[in-house]
């Protein structure tokens, strides 16, 4: 049977379940994650990739819910951590210190001593980085990001090739050399990121070729594998045109296989995508609370606020990134309705979607704000003093609250109250 999200007649369904039914059991405003989607995203990447030898590692910053963690674990993959939090909460899930990859940015001493600690790749983002790293850690292993010097994505605040804090740029890496050498380091791993949501496959194929003729031209004895970095998108807008993940594939197992012939030994190929395999597989599902109409002669303005926000899904905010909403009920009702849906924060920028064609709504209706997984709950904030949301999973039938909603007494449990 067929379950994942979707819609029937006039309802959304997510796995097995109404929407609706959802909130009927846990409440509003409520994250939703269907594992079956997790899961068919995780294989259809992992198999277009038919080079002999690699290592997706899941990027934690995506979604760092232990429960979709526990379901890449079990899957096999590895796991690409930002901050060395990141590392410790994946070892505490269960993944191996050596398929966890710690890719910092101006990372501490007190931090590189705790990855040191933890066993897990340390994959250094500057030169003072590695000086720091050689000193605490002489004779180790480690890997380098290289900065390629371009950089794309779906906006330029998710742009991180190019002129940006990121990485160890190209006209430095003999430098970076001359450092390893000074404290018998062993470079393990070359690595490179140029942005997020990325929806062309040449860009990444790029970054692929810069790295592969870099370790070609280095001949570096001890190079375990090369890391193209994630970025990989998820067609947001209707008419967006989704990532070719099995041109990808071919392109980078051509590659690939064509680098480890020319380097004479068999060297993994890493890929970091987060946003591809969890983007899709989440909504955020919201209370009509309000319907405010402003009308002066020709215009009119309607507002259809909800009882979620900025503080929840900050991505329209940040971004002036599109989700789709769809009226969890009403899905196929006929759509009259030009509205913005707005949240409850007392910020003017708290708007989730503009001028959208919606059905008739009044208060009680449950809106879906869809493709929310990656970067939905993890950059959200008490901004407002508002608690956030609970989130569950579900699998076909199944469902499983996985983060109970927050407290008034969450908030304030690590205030001093004299």
């Amino acid at each position: 049977m067929f379950w994942m999200i979707r819609v029937e007649g006039s309802y959304l369904y997510i796995g097995g379940f109404k929407a609706e039914d959802l909130v009927l059991k846990f409440g509003t405003p409520l994250y939703v994650y269907d594992k079956e989607v997790i899961i068919e995203n995780y294989v259809r990447l992992r198999n277009s990739l038919k080079y002999g030898d690699v290592e997706v590692l899941y990027s934690c910053k995506a979604n760092s819910n232990v429960e979709v963690l526990k379901v890449f674990k079990e899957l096999g993959a590895g796991l690409d951590a930002v901050s060395v939090w990141e590392a410790l909460l994946g070892v505490k899930v269960g993944f191996p210190p050596d398929k966890i990859l710690f890719t910092g940015n101006n990372v501490t001493e007190e931090e590189l001593k705790l990855a040191l600690d933890l066993g897990v790749i340390v994959n250094v983002d500057s030169i003072q980085q590695l000086v720091r790293y050689g000193r605490l850690n002489p004779e180790g292993e480690v890997s380098i990001r290289v900065n390629p010097g371009v950089g794309v994505g779906h906006h330029q605040k998710a742009v991180t090739g190019g002129v940006t804090k990121f990485g160890i740029y190209l006209n430095q890496v003999n430098e970076a050399l001359r450092v390893a050498r000074e404290y018998r380091l062993k470079i393990v791993g070359l690595h490179a990121h140029i942005g997020s949501g990325i929806l062309d496959v040449e860009p990444i194929l790029n970054v692929a070729k810069t790295l592969t003729k870099l370790a070609l031209s280095l001949n570096l004895p001890d190079l375990k594998f090369v890391d193209v970095g994630g970025g990989l998108g998820i067609p947001y807008r209707p008419g967006d045109k989704p990532l070719d993940v099995e041109g990808l594939g071919v392109g980078l197992t051509d590659l690939f296989n064509e680098f480890s012939h020319a380097y004479g030994r068999r060297v993994k190929l890493f890929v970091e995508p987060g946003r591809y395999l969890v983007g899709n597989a989440g909504v955020l599902l919201t209370k009509v609370v309000d319907v405010k109409v402003f009308e002066d002669g020709s215009l009119k303005k309607v507002f259809v606020g909800t009882d979620t926000g900025m503080n929840h899904l900050i991505r329209p905010a940040l971004y002036d990134s599109y989700h789709e909403v769809i009226p969890a009920s009403k899905a196929n009702v006929e759509r009259k309705l030009l509205a913005d849906v707005v949240g409850n924060i007392c910020e003017s920028g708290d708007v989730i979607a503009r001028d959208r064609l919606l059905p008739e709504l009044r208060e009680g209706d449950i809106l879906a704000i869809m493709d929310v997984g990656a970067y939905g709950y993890s950059m959200s904030s008490n901004y407002n003093l508002r608690p956030r949301p609970a989130e569950v999973m579900v699998y076909r039938d199944e469902v499983k609250l996985i983060r109970r909603r927050e407290t008034f007494e969450d908030l304030i449990r690590h205030m001093i109250l004299d």
